[in-house]
């Protein structure tokens, strides 16, 4: 692209962010497929006669219409519409603070135009999910992470045989290598787990979207695998990791 002038660009997106400007306008941020974290001005979006309804919503899946130009810091937004609502997440705390907690980490981790078209479907895999299912809705986070850990290059070394010599006292995750040990391994940080969670945390990482919704975790066992997942990703991206959710569901008892 040129960056003397500007190009209309027609692509999906999620909505990450969205915060109030001025009188009727809005920010927002977008994970696009086109070019990855898109900061754009919907101008006019809190006007009684907006014509982008609830489509700005964190979490909204919409096509869009933006008027880019390259090294701008906001783009201008013209046109969305929802691709697929996701009615029933905003219907419950659990469906909220676990479809929030999948696009916060999407903002953290990816960057301005950076594309990347797998990790967006991936994105919207988990918003279906967490729309769409009747229980265990708090296997999806741990899921989508570990996930979007593999597609950034973070996929833990552990094969069926380590998973199935797990002692039935537990073992231990590598944090550096994602590797099982029945030992505690010398020399690296590492974190103990019960067999369960790390044969849960194993599931997360390896097997398809229906597989990790059909399994039943209790409230400790899916502690322990959501510690898990958020340990070794922090590993890997230190302060980039997002805490934020997290402090506000513990604070509130979730």
């Amino acid at each position: 692209m040129s960056s003397s002038r500007t190009e209309i660009l027609r692509t999906d997106a999620v909505v990450l962010k969205a915060m109030d400007y001025g009188e009727t306008s809005r920010i927002v941020t977008l994970f696009t497929r086109d070019h990855g974290r898109v900061g754009v001005m919907a101008r006019g979006a809190r006007s009684s006669k907006s014509r982008f309804g609830s489509t700005l919503e964190p979490m909204s899946w919409i096509q869009t219409v933006i008027h880019f130009k390259p090294g701008r810091d906001l783009q201008s937004l013209s046109e969305a519409s929802h691709m697929e609502l996701f009615a029933n997440i905003g219907r419950s705390l659990d469906r909220i603070a676990a479809g929030v907690r999948t696009i916060e980490l999407t903002s953290a981790l990816m960057q301005s135009g950076q594309s990347n078209p797998i990790v967006l479907e991936l994105q919207v895999e988990a918003l279906r999910l967490i729309d769409q299912a009747d229980e265990r809705i708090g296997n999806v986070w741990p899921f989508y992470a570990m996930r979007l850990a593999g597609l950034l290059g973070l996929s833990p070394s552990f094969g069926r045989p380590e998973v199935d010599r797990l002692p039935g006292d537990g073992g231990w995750l590598r944090l550096d290598t994602g590797g099982l040990d029945a030992m505690r391994p010398a020399g690296v940080q590492s974190m103990k787990a019960s067999r369960s969670a790390l044969r849960a945390f194993a599931v997360c990482t390896r097997a398809p979207a229906d597989m990790v919704m059909r399994m039943n975790m209790n409230d400790a066992v899916l502690g322990e695998v959501t510690r898990l997942v958020e340990s070794f990703i922090q590993y890997h991206v230190e302060d980039a990791f997002p805490r934020r959710t997290a402090r506000v569901l513990g604070q509130i008892g979730m």
